[in-house]
């Protein structure tokens, strides 16, 4: 559970600009002299990246910019070679002047200046105490061996604690997103929450964005995924498809009828699908000599067939593994509306969702509820 940072914008913003100039100014006077700070962005699907030196507790970017750009800064973790970024913020390139003021770690630092910085600062001040807990909890998952991050016996605990903490989030973006109709931090953090939250409330939270967000490139996604996302609610049947195995055999959901099957959204490149894994693997042993399996979706694209094939040796995988489509249209993650990894269904001998992104302890939890009697 190493914590790393996911890079919004991967669609088109929804701010347009002349171009024009931005200056991002960092006050970081904890920080030594020479730390270097890079800045990482993506503009209408284009990568950026600049790096500069911290001197005397501060750091200048100048630069300009014709659309909105999406990214994150972060200190002495090159993001182009990196797996990890342990100290980094969040930050929109917008024209203007941008301001970054931290006292430690850019992990909690201010970033305000422009419109869009200033309300995710607010959502990032609300959250403070909760991202606070989080990191606790990923410093002890990080703590663990090798040895340990396999074993159910100590993961299980920070796994549920990290499904509490998520919780306790909930009402907190929700309230944001109400409250910010109209900003495209509502967006990004509502397509966040589609897989993950409760649907009803993810649909009540999209009808409340303003009209610019909902016909927005990436409002037109999160609609169609909360549309796709009812069709794998719990109680309905589960839709039907078909996808290629690891061994290049038709996999058909219908086999599987009569048993219990867990359908396990993942890919190789997933940290915490890989730190699930484990997890799965001694609930697929306990149950499966009662009517119990699982089937593991990757979504890895065309081009990682190898990191995939490796990523099931490595973790020891039992059960059947198929390859999503590589297809947006066609994919069985937008049929059943996954937009994060990893996500999960179960379904029930007769091929109704009885369950949904049940991981950690909740697995066990809940697969002792069904087919513990």
């Amino acid at each position: 559970m190493k914590k790393y940072l996911l890079l919004f914008g991967m669609l088109s913003p929804v701010l347009l600009y002349a171009q024009s100039s931005y200056i991002i100014k960092g006050d970081v006077k904890s920080f030594k002299d020479g730390d270097r700070i890079f800045l990482s962005y993506k503009e209408d699907g284009k990568p950026h990246l600049d790096s500069t030196i911290v001197k005397n507790g501060s750091f200048t970017f100048k630069g300009t910019i014709n659309s909105l750009g999406v990214g994150y800064i972060c200190r002495n973790d090159n993001p182009a070679f990196a797996n990890f970024l342990y100290d980094s913020a969040t930050l929109f390139v917008q024209p203007g002047e941008i301001l970054v003021t931290t006292n430690d770690s850019l992990l909690y630092a201010n970033v305000t200046g422009t419109k869009l910085n200033e309300d995710n600062n607010e959502l990032k001040l609300a959250l403070s105490d909760l991202l606070k807990r989080q990191r606790v909890s990923g410093n002890k998952f990080d703590a663990l061996t090798p040895e340990q991050h396999a074993d159910n016996k100590f993961t299980g605990a920070i796994l549920e604690e990290d499904g509490r903490i998520y919780r306790a989030m909930e009402p907190i973006k929700f309230a944001f997103i109400n409250a910010h109709p109209d900003s495209y931090v509502s967006l990004l953090t509502l397509e966040r929450m589609v897989n993950q939250s409760p649907l009803e409330f993810v649909a009540g939270a999209y009808d409340n964005l303003s009209v610019d967000n909902k016909t927005s490139a990436l409002g037109k996604t999160i609609g169609a995924a909360i549309t796709s996302a009812k069709r794998s609610q719990i109680g309905v049947t589960a839709p039907a498809f078909t996808l290629l195995s690891a061994t290049g055999k038709q996999v058909n959901l219908s086999d599987f009828k009569g048993k219990y099957v867990l359908v396990d959204f993942w890919a190789s490149w997933c940290l915490p699908c890989r730190d699930e894994n484990p997890n799965v693997i001694v609930a697929y042993e306990k149950y499966k000599a009662q009517n119990f399996t699982v089937l593991s979706i990757s979504i890895d694209n065309k081009n990682a067939r190898n990191a995939w094939m490796q990523a099931i040796k490595k973790d020891k995988l039992p059960w059947t593994q198929a390859i999503d489509h590589y297809k947006p249209a066609t994919m069985v993650k937008e049929l059943y509306g996954v937009t994060t990894i990893p996500a999960n269904v179960l379904i029930d001998p007769s091929g109704k969702i009885v369950a949904k992104n049940i991981k950690g302890n909740e697995l066990h939890t809940t697969l002792q509820r069904i087919l513990g009697k």
